[in-house]
Order: C-alpha cells, then structure tokens, then sequence
C-alpha cells in the first residue's frame, strides 16, 4: 500500500493561560515495495506550519483543534522517560542522520495465529487455523488449541510438564528447574499485550507471545524437553528508538560511512521459534568447555589468535543468546565492535536497538532503573512476598535470568550475599545455578579512540558466554532449528526433511 499518513502535532504551551498552541503538522509518506517475504516501506515527511490560532481543546473525551481551547495544567512528574546517563555514559551526540525504512511481513499474525472460537452461548468451540497449531503432531496441538492466555491450553501445559518431569526422571536425569519456574514463565510470556503503537506493523491489543508449549522427544535413548516460545519479539511499551542518540547504520548500495547512513529508528514484527532445554545438561567449569562455531571473537584478530584472549564477553553468540520475559531477545553486552553496547550510545532506554538490517529490536543491556515504569521489570516486581528478584529471562543454554539485586535494598532477598562468578552466576537455596543482571565497571580501547577508558555502571544482562553445557543440546544454535519439519524438539509433524 500507499499513501500519507497523519504523523504528528508538535504545539507551544504557554503557562500563563494554560493552553498549547498547535504549531507545525508532521506527515508521513511512504511508498511500499516487496522482495521476497519481506516488504519495506521508506519514508519521509512534510510539515505545515499552523498560520491561524488553533488550541487544544478536549471535550466529551476526544481532543481537537479550536480558536477557543482548553485550560491545561501542566505537574512535574517523578518519571523520566529519555535516555538514563548509564545508557550513554560516554554522553555521545544526537545523529540526525535519516531513519531507515521500517519493514514489515516477517510475521503476519493472521497466519501464525489464524482463526478460532472459544466457548460462549451458542458457539462451538475450534482450535487455532494458524501456522503453528497446524504445524504440530497430535501430543502438543492441547498446548497451543489458542493464543495467548487461556485456561484450557494452561491446563494441557499442566499436564504435559508432569508427563515430562516423570519421564525425564524415569530415565535418570533431571530438569534444570522446578515445573513451576517454566509454568510461571510460560504465563507471564503469554500475558504480554501490546500497549503502544511503536511497532510499524504491529497493533496495539496484540498479542506479543501468542503461543508457548512443551515438548519432550527422544533422541533414541534419552529425552530432550523443551520449552517451545513462539514470539513477535518486541516489548509491549513504546520502544523508544527514536531517542537513541546514535543507532546503527543501515547497509546502502549508496553509502560507505556512518554519516551519511540512514539509521534504525523503527521496529517491526519478527518471527521467532525458540527452544529453551529443561532438562538439566551441567554447567560448565572453563569457557573452552563449551565450543562455539562462531563467536563475537571469530572476525577480530586478537581476540581469535590464542583461546587466551577469549572472555566470558567475546566469546559469546554473534546474535541472539536468550529471551526476555516481554518477548524480545536479548544479545551479548558487547557489539560487534567488541565493547559494551551502551558506551556507544546506540541503545535505548530500555538498552535495545534495532541492527543494522533493520527488523525487531534487540537488548544489549539492563534497562532497570529505579522508580520507572516502563522498562522490562521496576519497583512493584520486588514488592508483596517476593524473596528473590524476579524472572525477566531464559539463555539459550536453558539457565535462568533474574533481575537485578539492588545494593541494600534487597539485603533480605534470598541469595544477596551469595557473589556471583565469571558468568554472573550463582547457586543458592536449591534453585540451581541462574544468571543475574547487574552492573559492571569496564575498562579497555573503544576502536576510533586513544588509549584505554575506564566505565562504570555498565548494566549486564548476560555478559554473553553461556554457562550451560550446550554439547549436547540438540540443534543448539543451529540454522536448521527453527524449522518443524526438521527439529522435532520443536513439536513438528515430521522430521524427514533435510536441513
């Protein structure tokens, strides 16, 4: 499609009458072109200058523009929604380079979700007409009957983790955790509903996890459960990429430098299938323990010449290397540019962005501050009868993320005094070994500059090597893994289908 679009109003306020004063009308256009499954859309905008005095007025609940106006009355607030100093802690300038285009068409929600009924008077009820629920063999369609919460697919979940907790223990072994960790985590992932209109093909009421089950094949002699997470992965609140100070540059056939790039300001649906293990593989006791095929270590000479220049956060996934609770994934601290992504100015407030191809964003770093609401988790998730910081994620390698603890505050929270290692990892009160974001101070060379700086306050999510044993994870970090017809952890009806 095409067209233009009503953007947006900026006005003047003026405090001695109280009212705002409309002044310049923003409007976006954009032309819209496919290439294969994905469609992208540039943009630009217009503005026109208000030349008559229009006010804000609000009547019978709806705004408008009149001569007249309305008395508003402005009040300091204890919020603070722009960019926290320890998401540019380097203080690095606005760009006002332009935006990239935003995409849309890696997800289409109608065909992952497709139709259904629940019961109501007179209705009968019919399971999901979607690409996932099809896409699963008979043992795991009660999971994922509908889309986001509901008693009947959370009682199927029930009962599936009680079939797989026997199982996995039948045959000698254990899961990483407790059923009602992965129960709990599956609800909060399922209530997660869009509540801004930040995403460019999204819509606000949907859902942003629609579906979340378990699976429990073998591989002939031993079982691998998984925790299966379909997600569109975003967060559910205003994105915010429009404040970041310097977003990464979008790849242009017309381009060879960050000045004159466009960059990421927008987000779209992804696509995402994801398979979190549950049983218990180990953990591991040196990096080298586990072997990645790639790494943020593999293209930088240094760093890749001795395994003694490896660290917990170069040797990490290029990508993705877990999910949050919202839905969104999250990537190693450092960037490719192999320091922490928030001395580059490049994040967000809630320490995400979009990468350089454009599509949904991703979290380098903890956006937790103290007294905020609209981050992945605040104040009111330590509140009520809490005794440890709260779950906000799963690494690939199935080892848990809890939030941050807070110096002093969270002295009575069960593991406080219990330091974390290498990895930001510890084991306490029978929970199993499980991350936790906290904050770091980081010294080293930032490519472009001279000598060493020295941060602190940088806030860690995971630093970005896994913990947890991954040999024997099946399809760990594979191309193929997303694909039903290939990895029947995921549920598939078939695994006949070569990668």
């Amino acid at each position: 499609t095409s067209g233009n679009y009503p953007g947006y109003v900026t006005f003047s306020y003026d405090s001695t009458t109280g009212k705002f004063k409309a002044r310049k009308r923003y409007v976006y256009a954009y032309t819209c072109s496919s290439s294969g499954t994905t469609t992208s859309c540039p943009s630009s905008y217009t503005s026109t200058t208000y030349s008559s005095n229009l006010y804000l007025t609000y009547s019978g609940g709806a705004y408008s523009l009149t001569k007249t106006g309305t008395h508003f009355y402005l009040y300091a607030t204890p919020l603070s929604l722009g960019i926290p100093s320890f998401m540019n802690p380097k203080s690095v300038d606005f760009v006002t380079n332009s935006a990239y285009n935003f995409l849309t068409g890696k997800a289409t929600v109608s065909s992952i979700e497709g139709t259904y009924t629940t019961s109501g008077a007179g209705s009968t009820n019919s399971c999901s007409t979607g690409s996932i629920y099809t896409s699963l063999n008979s043992t795991y369609k009660p999971q994922a009957c509908y889309p986001g919460t509901n008693t009947t697919t959370r009682a199927a979940a029930v009962t599936q983790l009680a079939t797989i907790k026997s199982a996995v223990e039948a045959n000698g072994e254990s899961l990483r955790y407790s059923t009602d960790v992965y129960l709990a985590f599956r609800d909060a992932l399922l209530a997660q509903k869009l509540v801004s209109d930040s995403i460019a093909d999204g819509t606000p009421g949907q859902n942003m996890v629609p579906f979340v089950y378990f699976t429990n094949e073998s591989d002939g002699s031993k079982y691998h459960p998984m925790m299966v997470i379909v997600s569109y992965g975003n967060q559910t609140s205003p994105n915010g990429l429009k404040d970041v100070p310097k977003p990464p540059g979008a790849s242009s056939d017309n381009c060879s430098s960050y000045s004159c790039s466009p960059v990421t300001r927008y987000a779209n649906l992804e696509n995402y299938v994801l398979a979190i293990p549950m049983k218990d593989y180990g953990v591991i006791s040196t990096l080298t323990d586990n072997s990645l095929t790639t790494s943020l270590c593999s293209d930088d000479s240094t760093c890749s010449a001795s395994t003694s220049n490896r660290t917990v956060y170069n040797y990490a996934d290029t990508a993705d290397n877990g999910i949050l609770v919202n839905g969104a994934v999250m990537f190693p601290l450092y960037n490719n540019a192999l320091y922490p992504s928030p001395i580059a100015g490049e994040l967000s407030a809630s320490g995400c962005h979009v990468g350089q191809g454009g599509g949904g964003p991703h979290c380098h770093s903890d956006g937790y501050l103290s007294g905020q609401g609209l981050g992945l988790y605040n104040d009111t998730d330590y509140t009520s009868k809490v005794t440890h910081p709260p779950l906000i994620g799963f690494g690939y390698d199935g080892v848990a993320l809890f939030g941050q603890y807070r110096a002093t505050t969270d002295a009575s929270l069960l593991g406080y005094s219990t330091s974390l290692g290498d990895w930001g990892v510890h084991n306490h009160d029978s929970i199993g070994n499980h991350y936790h974001s906290h904050t770091i101070t980081w010294s080293g060379s930032i490519p472009g500059t001279d000598g060493t700086v020295s941060v602190s306050n940088i806030a860690v999510l995971m630093k970005g090597a896994y913990i947890g044993k991954i040999a024997n994870i099946p399809y760990f970090r594979s191309s193929c893994g997303s694909k039903f017809q290939v990895n029947k952890y995921l549920g598939g009806t078939t695994s006949s289908v070569s990668c």
